[in-house]
């Protein structure tokens, strides 16, 4: 990003430099979280070239954009990320468990994957898939409970989760 472009998109963050820059700081972390949330394993890269990409167009757009900046960022936000998760888009192996000898491997692959999870979601899909526990509603209640999630939140947080370790995991099996 260029220094005219930064200083013209702080400008139109606000006025004063110092709001400004709390503004942009904001932003920023708001676009990490959201590119973490949908499955991205580089968020501040992605982050980055939103703001680097919005930074480019805001001497076209900032005349006539009402509203909220932060917003357009939001919005140029999902064409970056949908350009991230086509570029990273891998197919997904028919039979992703092969043979008895490869288990080993699939789970130390597992392991160093979850290492990467927050330690919130670590635990929680931990006690999700936890054998020693009797699956169903049961479960899932207490452990809706437990988290502050409701059912369909749960559901919804384990699919997302389960969306971000399946890449991480056939990147590491393709290593090996």
């Amino acid at each position: 990003m260029q220094q005219d472009e930064f200083e013209r998109l702080l400008a139109w963050l606000d006025q004063d430099r110092d709001r400004a820059g709390e503004k942009y700081e904001t932003i920023r972390r708001g676009l990490i979280e959201m590119c973490r949330c949908r499955g991205c394993w580089e968020p501040e890269e992605v982050a980055d070239e939103t703001i680097t990409r919005v930074a480019g167009k805001v001497k076209d757009v900032a005349p006539t954009y009402m509203g909220d900046p932060a917003r357009y960022f939001y919005g140029f936000a999902k064409n970056v990320l949908r350009e991230y998760h086509r570029r990273t888009s891998r197919p997904v192996p028919v039979n992703p468990i092969g043979p008895a000898d490869d288990s080993e491997q699939l789970h130390m692959c597992l392991d160093q994957c979850m290492e990467l999870l927050e330690p919130e979601h670590r635990e929680l899909v931990l006690e999700y898939f936890n054998k020693d526990k009797k699956p169903g509603i049961d479960h899932r209640k207490s452990l809706g409970q437990r988290f502050k999630l409701k059912p369909e939140a749960l559901r919804i947080r384990i699919y997302r989760i389960k969306k971000t370790l399946q890449p991480c995991i056939d990147e590491c099996l393709s290593r090996t």
